[in-house]
């Protein structure tokens, strides 16, 4: 949990120990991508990379690639595959879409208008089969093919009307490829980090589950700041409830990469969280990318110890956490609106559950600027508000649905973008500085129909409102104002952050005051995670809704002396964390 713990882990993978026994709550398997493969043909770096990892932590399963832009020898295959085996380790075909020279940022993907990838990719397909009763797709099963011959096939559709229509039409012709060969083969689609774009590359959550056998979920989000995709630490937990929400019961587990993660400590977060979602399976990509050679030929592996600890860690706490939940928000499949809005907003103590649906009986819901591709989300915001519900929604759908209807519920309107610097409530009882200035649209409300619950205030002195209230049949419409740089989210003051948290989630069994860059985890259980980012040392808070006897699930020790409070303060060091049980 600590760093230096951290630290002392590493010194200790260093001697020979085994890990022999099972993890209680999740399963571990590791991707071979078709080099290492054929790498783990010769016997020497079988034996020598093997009996690091698993000195490392518990391997229950790998994932052979037969195809990624060349097709493994059937030979090396079965040489590999009985390797494992014989070795106990379960074994499980993989596949990655790809073919060619890759083109600047196309990664070689192929194209499926073009006959001959088509039969490259068939052709891997029947030797997986032939192979294996599994096979998951690495996350390449997409396009972004521009070629004359898609231009013609496209027509006049647009072409992610285009795109999911033909990766739908090609789902289908895969996996019945493979069943005809081997008919009790499971095959599994995993999908990529990059979950708002999947429609604009053929990836279709509306029909995609409900082809394959089963899903699998890329979590890795890497650095957050010196990356091109700039995810959020909170989406390696969010992106594995999304996908567990879209497809119950077939989100087979998470993927991780140890590619542009900056620190080891972001390695073990993304393991961590993805493992907090639910996953009863994480994979390990892949095997040659975990170990370093050395000048003598030997290999080491800092990123196996770190792996090994956490999962030890992990899941020595997870019999405490069981069926994670958060507030609502709603996200329509293959939609696009406030992209990786959620994912910031969870890094701001927000606990969140994501999901393709206003769940039954859901008594208050978020909806960001994706509702707007839904044509009956107005509707189902109007059912909710009739039954007593809440409905909070952005700034950035509210400008979607401007002159659709949403006039009806709430009285506001937007106009040009203005900066702030300064923070306060309703009553300006106290004002807080912002950490830099933050650009807002200006929401504008009528008085007494609307009230401003919280403000900035610009340079000038002019309130702007950042979180506005107003009523609708029986029940409440909130407005939340979202800058267009959501990162400027955690330039909010503390004080600021807690002043919509508890004015927005009261109904909650516990509220978190905290720092932007701590992460709140809920579970049905009453037990909690929480989880800083930062990279220093942070006093945090967590607000009871009744008083309570908070233990900590790593230790079985109460947390609190005396009697039951609805309180409890304690220090989270840099990248660290605390489980709770109350």
């Amino acid at each position: 949990m600590v760093r230096k713990a951290l630290l002392l882990l590493f010194v200790f993978a260093s001697f020979p120990f085994a890990r022999g026994a099972a993890y209680q709550h999740f399963a571990v398997a590791v991707y071979c991508t078709a080099r290492d493969v054929q790498n783990l043909s010769d016997s020497t770096y079988f034996e020598r990379t093997f009996g690091l990892l698993t000195r490392q932590l518990h391997l229950d399963k790998v994932y052979l690639e037969v195809h990624r832009r060349t097709t493994i020898d059937e030979t090396a295959l079965h040489t590999v595959k009985r390797r494992f085996e014989a070795r106990g380790i379960r074994t499980a075909g993989g596949l990655t879409p790809t073919g060619g020279t890759p083109k600047a940022g196309h990664f070689g993907v192929l194209c499926y208008t073009n006959p001959q990838d088509l039969r490259m990719l068939f052709d891997a397909v029947r030797l997986a089969a032939r192979n294996f009763d599994e096979l998951i797709l690495d996350d390449f099963f997409f396009t972004s093919c521009k070629c004359r011959s898609c231009l013609r096939e496209k027509g006049n559709l647009s072409w992610t009307e285009f795109r999911l229509r033909k990766l739908t039409e090609v789902s289908r012709k895969l996996v019945s490829v493979a069943k005809g060969v081997n008919p009790q083969i499971r095959v599994v689609i995993k999908y990529p980090n990059w979950y708002e774009y999947y429609q604009f590359t053929g990836y279709n959550l509306a029909t995609q589950p409900g082809i394959f056998d089963g899903i699998y979920t890329g979590t890795e989000t890497r650095d957050p700041v010196y990356t091109h995709q700039n995810l959020q630490p909170y989406q390696s937990y969010l992106i594995f409830r999304f996908l567990s929400n879209v497809a119950p019961g077939k989100n087979g587990g998470g993927w991780v990469d140890p590619l542009a993660r900056g620190t080891l400590d972001r390695y073990a977060q993304q393991l961590r969280l993805t493992l907090l979602a639910g996953a009863k399976e994480i994979t390990l990509f892949h095997w040659g990318g975990l170990f370093r050679r050395l000048p003598d030929g030997d290999y080491v592996s800092d990123l196996l110890a770190v792996a090994g600890a956490t999962f030890e860690e992990t899941d020595a706490l997870l019999g405490g956490l069981e069926r994670p939940e958060g507030l609502n928000v709603y996200k329509p499949l293959n939609s696009s609106g406030e992209d990786f809005l959620p994912t910031y907003l969870g890094m701001l103590g927000i606990p969140l559950e994501l999901s393709d649906r206003v769940p039954e009986g859901a008594r208050k819901v978020l909806f960001t600027a994706n509702a707007a591709d839904d044509a009956g989300a107005l509707e189902k915001m109007r059912d909710l508000l009739a039954r007593g519900g809440e409905v909070i929604l952005t700034t950035g759908l509210l400008k979607r649905l401007e002159g659709r209807g949403v006039e009806e519920l709430i009285s506001a309107r937007l106009e040009a973008q203005v900066e702030i610097d300064r923070t306060s409530d309703l009553q300006f009882r106290d004002v807080y500085r912002t950490a830099g200035p933050i650009l807002l649209p200006k929401v504008v409300a009528p008085t007494n129909d609307c009230w401003k619950e919280v403000v900035g205030l610009t340079p000038a002195g002019t309130s702007v409102p950042l979180l506005t209230r107003t009523s609708y049949l029986s029940g409440t419409v909130w407005l939340l104002t979202i800058p267009d740089d959501f990162a400027s989210l955690y330039w909010l003051p503390r004080e600021t952050l807690w002043e919509i948290k508890r004015l927005l989630l009261p109904e909650q069994p516990v509220l978190l005051d905290a720092p932007p860059g701590v992460a709140l985890f809920t579970y049905r259980s009453r037990g909690l995670v929480v989880h800083s980012f930062l990279d220093h040392s942070c006093r945090v808070r967590l607000h009871f809704r009744e008083s309570v006897r908070p233990v900590d699930l790593m230790t079985g020790r109460p947390l609190a002396r005396g009697e039951a409070s609805r309180e409890l303060d304690f220090t989270l060091p840099a990248g660290g964390y605390r489980a709770v049980r109350f």
